[in-house]
């Protein structure tokens, strides 16, 4: 059963809604009108959103229209999904646990506190998997109900996919953003590791955790990114990213260790997507077979067990009885790290720029499968993430692209890699050449 939705043009795009908002096309109001009464059609099948609450919507709105000039604000009006590790002052957030069932935050993660200063309307908490790790949550995929939407930022995915969102936060530790974007058919962005904000976002992996966005278009994701990085906060950081001319990055295929296990669709997915970036005139080079992907992925996998165990602290003491398998499996795997094998875990996180150079070689942006397979069934776990941890143990930006649909019915997604700090290059790369969607 597929339950994608077309979206009704008042809500279909962050782009549509912030235009019609500044030339005065349409109210605030209309726009959530459309939004509820998408959610009250299709989440009963879907199960994106965990708590809803339209009072508390209704008050936001009450609150952004009395602000003046409040159509002028960057992402005036526009309603996301927030995924329930971020901390809201005004929705109960349980990170995915029965254990803060009745959770009430005192405030806001950071991240959230910026989008509504920049105008944007939390409509609810999306389901994730317990704490962002696996145990999987009651979201279904939208392009078939009997599969997995992905993990761990599923209910994200799945209210975007299925149009009742156009945007959405979610979280990454391993590849719980490119993932679902992938097995969901929409747009992930990971950004690099430090540029945007965890304060108030339940931890699993501090030295790997990202923040990030899942929307229908690039177009969309980049609206939000650059509105975000236009936020005074980022006056007083010391983020800095850099745009290099399209015209000037070079494009390669990455080859490594995965491709003995990869669906073979999925392989041909970016071998077509990389031919048709380089006959729309992208610079490339030859391809980059990368020996130490297997390595980042066994140090990425060695320090989420060992840091979740801090991150985890209180829960391992206190409820312990009330964690699910998935999570006890997790710390004890973090117990049994020895103190050499932890030393040559961070040797990445130590050398990240050493590895970044012998990964792109002389290209800019790289290019390989977001999975490596379409949805699983539904089951006890979300899907293989190898292609996103080695990646992410080195902080870098990435993006799933959904390129086509595969013979069995469901997305496949693309996934294109740059550089530490290259996010808006990345970004700025993907519109121009790869960005069609399915």
């Amino acid at each position: 059963m597929n339950t994608v939705s077309q979206a009704p043009e008042t809500i279909s795009s962050v782009h549509g809604i912030i235009s019609k908002i500044h030339n005065k096309g349409v109210e605030a109001e209309l726009i959530i009108d459309a939004v509820r009464r998408l959610i009250s059609d299709v989440d009963g099948t879907i199960k994106a959103w965990h708590t809803l609450n339209w009072d508390e919507v209704n008050k936001q709105l009450d609150f952004l229209v009395s602000r003046e000039d409040w159509r002028s604000l960057p992402l005036a009006a526009v309603p996301i999904a927030v995924k329930d590790v971020y901390d809201t002052s005004d929705f109960v957030t349980t990170y995915g646990s029965s254990i803060y069932e009745h959770h009430r935050p005192a405030t806001d993660a950071k991240l959230v506190a910026m989008l509504r200063s920049l105008g944007a309307i939390v409509v609810g908490k999306t389901v994730t998997t317990e704490f962002a790790y696996w145990q999987p949550g009651p979201t279904v995929n939208p392009h078939n109900i009997k599969h997995t939407p992905g993990g761990s930022s599923s209910g994200s995915a799945a209210a975007v996919a299925s149009g009742m969102v156009p945007l959405a936060l979610g979280s990454q530790t391993a590849a719980s953003i490119i993932r679902p974007a992938s097995y969901c058919g929409v747009y992930g962005f990971k950004p690099s590791y430090g540029v945007l904000p965890l304060d108030g976002v339940k931890p699993l992996a501090p030295s790997l955790d990202h923040a990030g966005f899942l929307a229908r278009s690039v177009e969309d994701i980049k609206i939000c990114f650059q509105a975000i990085l236009g936020h005074e906060y980022f006056t007083q950081t010391s983020a800095k990213l850099c745009e290099k001319p399209v015209s000037e990055l070079t494009l390669t295929m990455l080859s490594g260790c995965w491709e003995m296990i990869l669906q073979q669709e999925c392989q041909q997915a970016v071998e077509d997507c990389f031919a048709g970036a380089i006959s729309q005139g992208s610079k490339f080079s030859e391809k980059v077979i990368f020996t130490d992907f297997e390595r980042l992925t066994k140090d990425q996998t060695t320090l989420m067990a060992v840091e979740a165990i801090q991150s985890f602290q209180y829960e391992k003491e206190f409820e312990f009885h009330r964690l699910s398998n998935h999570v006890k499996d997790l710390l004890k795997e973090g117990s049994e790290v020895t103190i050499a094998q932890l030393e040559q875990a961070r040797i990445p996180l130590e050398n990240r720029k050493e590895f970044e150079n012998r990964l792109f070689c002389d290209s800019d942006i790289l290019m390989c499968p977001s999975t490596l397979d379409t949805a699983p069934l539904l089951g006890t776990a979300t899907g293989n993430p190898m292609m996103s941890r080695a990646f992410n143990i080195l902080g870098l930006p990435s993006l799933s692209i959904p390129y086509r649909v595969a013979e069995n019915g469901l997305p496949l997604g693309v996934q294109v890699v740059a550089r530490h700090g290259e996010d808006l290059s990345l970004l700025s790369f993907a519109e121009k050449y790869l960005a069609k969607g399915l």
